[in-house]
């Protein structure tokens, strides 16, 4: 249907007495979850106004003995009658307390996993004489309804992907439940605050036609300007089947037939393509994939190292541009017992090691229903895609784009502008390797979207897949904490490098990324058309010719609302930019993803409703997706821009990142740097290495 406006869950503050508005109250309602309504005051840049936001999601329970975990502790909600100590007073609240799983060998031998409280709270109360009062951990584990449904003291377990078999409940809530769930909120917050007015559609349009993946195959000329004469692409799979898959997305790229999976082995066969030549090797190593060996190794970090020297000694230094495809089981079977083993990061950086590039894949396995029919008629093969994710996301770490950025439409840019980003990589100590990292990162891409280079710290401005190789060999294995001063002498040096390259340039930043380090970019401190580093005094954009900043905040921390789209023909979750309330301040949303093809708009957890004209029952287990509102900030501008062009390039360029599916939470530039970070934190690593979704369903 068509969408001319989108209501955002925003309460703006008018005149009101002083009083404040009560707290409502929910009911229990079963199957065990529970509505969650989150509550966040936030302003909007150059503004001192204050807005509440709101966000709805659902807290779920566990209704039968779950899964503990061994590395992580688990929340649990306690309600209890009467204050732990008498001089508490009487009132009625909630307190949250950590179970996890122990590990206890007993006399014959065999191992046992009994709960306990896990948490300093324990202590104390054991201290004080009263944890008699917190439910029996076991107890609680083997039959949490009892301590859930009781009279009197009340407990209950919160529900985490994983603990049990089949979720009882799924994750957030549908548009059937939110918008009547924020005019509830409204009407009980009525007179102190009031709902903010449906925000306009902002119809500028500056790269048309982005969306989607780019599935042409890339010229040879094109991969040559970008790696060279030579690459090569080797396959770490197990089977000819996933061997042919990969082939068959490579040959589509690459625009060539290539040999059959039987015909590859570990020789490289070339294929000349004219002005670069492609290696392709199908690796027979086992031993490089096989789960980390904790036996031998004692510790996770010494098996860590003993793979990453054994991959360096198996494979040697790659000479040229190198990309390689591990078929490797996904992460949730390394789970309990097998957790220690998950050699993902040791063979990533094994590999680095090496100089070759890497991209995980889930292994070939029987489709359990049908594929489903395309619109062309072609049938889905699910094992089929996601090889061919696995494959693009190859290129995606060489640096290579199928197709240029297109050019700006008539009446917005006179000129195409090359893209900066800037992004902070951060981790604290970890068990992996003991170390902390705060490293900032830049990626600037030329106006054609075709040439990405990068920069960090003791490493000069150097195309995406060296960078990459280099970034990881530097900096995985280094104490490096850069302070405040270091990086805005980086963020400094990087930005006038990049301006006095390109005559025209779009900076991009993220609020919640940067601004600890980078305080301008502070809704308090940040000014339109102004710079700053540190302590020096803002100067005017103007001062350096050709800089746009286009600052992005995310949803993290409620610092965005929740959103749904209203016209005169209902609700709905439409993708667009908005102008969002304030000068120079936009809203961007995005249409569901393909991965949430599922999910249901208009069927409700809580109540019976109709949908399309038929009634329907509740349904907790119906799939939802609730889109992300994205916040962008044109902070900076030369003389004679318009701010709604370059919030209009900012929210295409969600849509630029050419082996995504779908529109990406963040602009392509900021998404692909914090993509680098694949290579220095150990993070989870999805079947199509895009570890960023398209929306979000909140959960606690």
């Amino acid at each position: 249907m068509p969408i001319t406006t989108c209501a955002f869950f925003a309460a703006r503050r008018k005149p009101a007495p002083s009083s404040s508005p009560g707290h409502p109250s929910g009911s229990r309602i079963k199957p065990p979850f529970s509505v969650r309504i989150g509550v966040t005051s936030q302003t909007l840049p150059t503004s001192n106004e204050v807005l509440v936001y709101l966000s709805f999601g659902v807290r779920r329970w566990v209704p039968v003995r779950p899964k503990l975990s061994l590395a992580h502790a688990h929340s649990v909600y306690i309600a209890p009658t009467l204050p732990y100590l008498t001089e508490a007073g009487e009132s009625r609240h909630f307190g949250i307390a950590k179970i996890k799983a122990t590990r206890v060998r007993g006399e014959d031998g065999t191992m046992t996993y009994p709960a306990q409280w896990d948490d300093d709270l324990a202590e104390v109360l054991r201290e004080l004489g009263c944890l008699n009062r917190l439910p029996d951990p076991q107890q609680l584990a083997d039959k949490p309804l009892d301590y859930l449904q009781g009279v009197g003291d009340a407990a209950a377990l919160v529900y985490q992907t994983g603990m049990l078999h089949k979720e009882k409940v799924s994750a957030g809530l549908s548009l059937a439940d939110r918008e009547p769930l924020v005019r509830w909120v409204a009407a009980e917050l009525d007179p102190h605050l009031e709902l903010a007015a449906p925000l306009p559609r902002e119809k500028t349009v500056v790269y048309k036609g982005l969306g989607g993946i780019n599935n042409e195959a890339i010229p040879a000329q094109h991969l040559s300007e970008v790696l060279g004469p030579r690459v090569t692409f080797e396959l770490l799979t197990d089977t000819s089947e996933a061997t042919g898959y990969a082939l068959e997305r490579l040959s589509a790229r690459l625009g060539v037939d290539l040999p059959e999976a039987g015909d590859l082995d570990d020789t490289e066969t070339l294929i000349d393509l004219g002005p670069i030549t492609v290696g392709l090797r199908k690796l027979t190593r086992p031993d490089i994939a096989a789960d980390l060996d904790r036996v031998k190794s004692r510790t996770k970090q010494a098996a860590v190292d003993q793979r990453v020297d054994h991959i360096v000694d198996s494979l040697g230094a790659a000479g040229h541009p190198t990309a390689t495809l591990v078929e490797i089981a996904p992460a949730e079977a390394y789970q309990t017992s097998k957790r220690g083993g998950d050699p993902k990061f040791a063979i990533r950086h094994g590999l680095v090691r090496t100089g070759r590039l890497s991209q995980f894949v889930n292994p070939v396995k029987p489709p359990t229903k049908p594929g489903r029919i395309r619109a062309d008629g072609s049938i889905s093969d699910a094992n089929r895609e996601r090889f061919a994710a696995a494959v693009d996301e190859l290129f995606r770490h060489l640096g290579v784009r199928p197709a240029p950025l297109p050019a700006p439409e008539a009446g917005t840019l006179t000129r195409q502008p090359a893209l900066l980003a800037l992004w902070m990589i951060r981790k604290n100590k970890t068990q992996l390797y003991g170390l902390r990292r705060q490293v900032p990162v830049a990626v600037l891409i030329d106006p054609t979207g075709r040439h990405v280079q990068v920069r960090a710290p003791q490493i000069d401005w150097e195309p995406l897949h060296q960078g990459l190789v280099d970034i990881g060999r530097l900096h995985v294995n280094a104490e490096l904490k850069c302070g405040t001063e270091d990086v805005l002498r980086f963020i400094k040096e990087t930005i006038a490098e990049a301006t006095a390259a390109y005559p025209d340039l779009l900076l991009l930043t993220h609020a919640q990324n940067l601004r600890s380090v980078w305080g301008m970019l502070a809704n308090t401190r940040i000014g339109l058309d102004t710079i700053s580093y540190g302590t020096e005094e803002a100067e005017p954009i103007s001062v350096i010719p050709g800089l746009r900043h286009v600052r992005v905040r995310g949803s993290s921390g409620g610092e965005t609302p929740q959103c749904f789209g209203v016209n005169e023909d209902g609700s709905g979750q439409p993708k667009g930019l908005w102008q969002l309330l304030r000068h120079r301040v936009f809203g961007s949303t995005s249409g569901k993803p393909s991965t949430q093809s599922g999910a249901l708009m208009g069927v409700s957890k809580l109540v019976p409703s109709e949908h399309k004209g038929k009634p329907t029952v509740p349904k907790p287990k119906a799939r939802v997706w609730n889109p992300q509102l994205i916040e962008l900030f044109v902070a900076g501008l030369q003389d004679g821009d318009r701010p709604e062009h370059w919030a209009a390039l900012t929210h295409e360029l969600r849509d630029a990142a050419p082996y995504a599916r779908d529109t990406t939470i963040l602009p392509w530039p900021l998404h692909l740097a914090g993509q680098i970070e694949e290579y220095l934190i150990p993070t989870r690593v999805s079947a199509t290495g895009d570890s960023e979704a398209s929306g979000e369903n909140p959960e606690t």
